[in-house]
């Protein structure tokens, strides 16, 4: 019978340690922990083990900024481990003097550096990857879900007139059928950005897409949609409406 293994210490408290993200940010809409709330849940945990966590701050100047660097030290009676953290100092913050602006940064300081010493993940804070990934991103272009009769009605902007968009999905058609793509079609072209673009006129072409396919054709299309002189008419009459408007 072979002899259990039995984990360090540190490897214990890491798996025991649950730090939930006590803390709200209303401007970003999103929940965090801060380094208090990481102490906080050690504490008991440090005293289970018989371990002990002390942090020591050190400030630098790097070119004209000035970095927070917070060093833990963990010690138990197996090993001892050194982690930093460092955090730079905002030149300024909206609604926070210079005191809270350090204060600030120091804490932060000390969370990354307890974060990288017992392996806490997925934080989000306000300068993670992922945080500002999303404060980049535009907010996604909401459009209610439109009926049969508004889809046929709806005209988006086609290379700067307005257009029904059953017939750009018409023209797509028979570019297909023709054995055009969107390197060789205009309306295919078009169709496949608008596809992608998050505008109002990229979620309509969304709608109308999974629309038709499930229909395997636009149902109800005028007869006058299928031949090209009178829709070309139609198309004048319409780009001149746009310009007397």
């Amino acid at each position: 019978m072979t002899d259990e293994i039995k984990a360090p210490i540190l490897t214990q408290i890491q798996n025991e340690l649950k730090a939930p993200k006590s803390q709200y940010n209303s401007f970003g809409k999103y929940k965090y922990r801060n380094a208090e709330d990481i102490e906080q849940a050690l504490k008991p945990l440090l005293a289970k083990y018989g371990a002990t966590l002390t942090i020591d701050e050190d400030v630098r100047m790097v070119g004209d900024r000035i970095y927070f660097v917070e060093t833990a030290r963990y010690k138990d009676t197996e090993q001892e481990v050194k982690v930093q953290g460092w955090a730079r100092e905002a030149q300024n913050k909206k609604g926070m003097d210079d005191s809270q602006i350090s204060g600030a940064t120091s804490s932060y300081a000390v969370k990354y550096a307890l974060a990288k010493l017992f392996l806490i993940d997925d934080t989000r804070d306000t300068d993670s990857n992922e945080y500002q990934r999303k404060q980049h991103q535009p907010a996604k272009i909401k459009v209610k879900k439109l009926t049969e009769d508004e889809l046929y009605n709806y005209q988006a902007d086609y290379n700067g007139k307005p257009k029904f968009l059953y017939m750009i999905w018409t023209e797509c058609e028979k570019a297909k059928k023709m054995g055009l793509n969107s390197k060789t079609s205009v309306p295919i072209e078009w169709w496949n950005n608008k596809f992608k673009e998050n505008s109002k006129d990229g979620e309509v072409v969304r709608q109308f897409t999974k629309f038709a396919k499930e229909k395997e054709k636009p149902a109800n299309i005028p007869d006058y949609a299928k031949d090209p002189e009178i829709e070309s008419e139609i198309e004048k009459a319409l780009s001149n409406n746009g310009e007397q408007d």
